[in-house]
């Protein structure tokens, strides 16, 4: 079993994932084969399709695909009441990336409790996007020179989360340091 997280876009798709998981009948998460990378990935086709395809040709590759035992942690775009988000909401590009999110879970047909969408302000609050890296250096035990995209920190950021929130994240944190295969 794999967990594939994405923070979804129409130009850098940010991903993590970690593979390798099992859970015995009692719920209880195994580890000893648990595998994380990440990364982003750049879409580079012009019609909105053509990146909806580009996508999970990328997950396809880097991800080996999603079977109906793994699950999706997507970012869910949420709308702000700013000067930001209304240009975003007027320009489409928070139904756009909600198309993603649909698209791909659609796309590998997954069952709908392997599927989850999390706001930014679920996963992370309203912290800046330099105190999420900061967190993810820290998390991982990265010394701060590497330069690693802003969209797949916050792919991992999520994804940790997501983890912790399902009671699996103090191992998962604690490996994750030993065994960093990012970007």
């Amino acid at each position: 079993m794999k967990i594939v997280s994405i923070d979804p876009s129409i130009n850098n798709v940010g991903w993590a994932k970690i593979e390798g998981l099992t859970r015995d009948a009692d719920g209880v998460w195994d580890l000893t084969n648990e595998n994380w990378s990440w990364g982003m990935w750049k879409i580079g086709s012009n019609s909105f399709t053509f990146k909806l395809k580009e996508i999970v040709e990328w997950i396809i590759l880097e991800c080996d695909g999603l079977t109906e035992e793994d699950w999706l942690v997507a970012e869910w775009p949420a709308y702000f009441d700013s000067m930001a988000g209304h240009v975003a909401a007027k320009a489409g590009h928070t139904i756009n990336l909600a198309g993603i999110d649909c698209y791909i879970a659609g796309f590998f047909r997954l069952p709908w409790q392997n599927i989850h969408f999390i706001t930014a302000t679920k996963w992370k609050g309203s912290v800046s996007k330099e105190i999420t890296r900061m967190r993810f250096f820290r998390h991982m035990g990265i010394k701060q020179i590497y330069t690693i995209d802003h969209n797949a920190v916050d792919a991992v950021m999520m994804l940790l989360e997501f983890c912790r929130r399902k009671r699996i994240s103090s191992q998962i944190i604690s490996k994750t340091m030993e065994h960093y295969s990012g970007q």
